[in-house]
This record gives C-alpha cells, structure tokens and sequence, in this order.
C-alpha cells in the first residue's frame, strides 16, 4: 500500500481553538481547560484515501507568532493551511483575513489554504448575522465535533487530489 507525508499549519489567534481542533481531529476528545501553545506543537494522524495511506502532520502554531516573520520557516513545505477564527470574537477573523491577504496569498499562493470560524456551538444571533457577511470554508466546534473531521477530511483529499494529477 501506497504512503504519503502531508503537512498541514493551523494559524489562528490566541485562543480560537486550534490545539481543541487538532485534539477533537487526532483522538475524538475535548477539554474545556485552555492550554497556551508556546511554539509549536506537532500531531499526526494517518487517513486511508482510497488506495493510499496518507499521514497527516498538523502542525499548531502558538497564536501569539501571528504577524511574525519566524512562523514563516514552519510554513515551509506546508501542502495546506488552516486559517482559524473564533466565532464570537470578530478581530480574529480580520487578522486572518489581513494574514491571507497580505502574507499567505503571495508566498504560499500554491497552497491549499482554508478559512474555519470555530467555536459554532457558541454563535448567537446577533453573531450569526455578523459571520454571514464574510467569507470562510467550514464552521466548526471543536467542543461538539461538528464539521471537524468533515474539514480536515476536504483539506486531505484536495492535497492528495493535487499531488496524485
């Protein structure tokens, strides 16, 4: 059987949920204690895509590297990126979308690269009015699970799609 190596980056802010994603994804648990990622903190899983086993290496980039110029050597090599919000907290959209814009867009332009609003389970309605005017690939809920292993399943398989044509 066939084996690939795959790298994944999941940048966000502080405290929008990426270590919660990156648990919820590798081992189906959530915790409602909040842990700082200092660095860097690196997870694997493997998936089964048809006939080929792919090994997913997710790398959780501490969110306080945001705007920084050393996070650019852990993008390196990157095959795709996660770009995280949290749903009840609008500024960590807009560094997102700046971070796409200005960064990502030009020197990773050949990476698959995703926008997720996390933490849905918390959205209220003035929240969801909020959200519907901007643009994002997944809402999700780390706490919940809902649309984790859904996003992460979509980023595998346009990866391998795009290295395998």
């Amino acid at each position: 059987m066939k084996s690939v190596n795959k790298k994944i980056v999941l940048l966000g802010n502080e405290g929008v949920g990426k270590t919660s994603l990156v648990k919820r994804y590798v081992n189906s648990i959530f915790s409602d204690e909040y842990l700082t990622t200092i660095g860097i903190k690196i997870s694997k899983k493997t998936v089964q895509i048809g006939e080929i086993e792919v090994n997913l290496m997710l790398w959780d980039i501490a969110g306080d590297m945001m705007n920084k110029t050393l996070y650019n050597n852990y993008l390196q090599g990157a095959h795709g990126i996660f770009l995280i919000a949290d749903a009840i907290r609008p500024e960590t959209y807009e560094s997102i979308i700046i971070e796409k814009e200005n960064h990502l867009s030009i020197d990773f332009k050949n990476t698959f690269t995703y926008v997720i609003i996390n933490k849905s389970d918390l959205i209220s309605e003035p929240q969801a009015d909020y959200l519907k005017a901007f643009k994002y690939d997944y809402l999700t809920s780390a706490k919940s699970g809902d649309n984790v292993e859904f996003a992460f399943q979509k980023m595998a398989e346009e990866i391998l799609k795009a290295s395998t044509s």
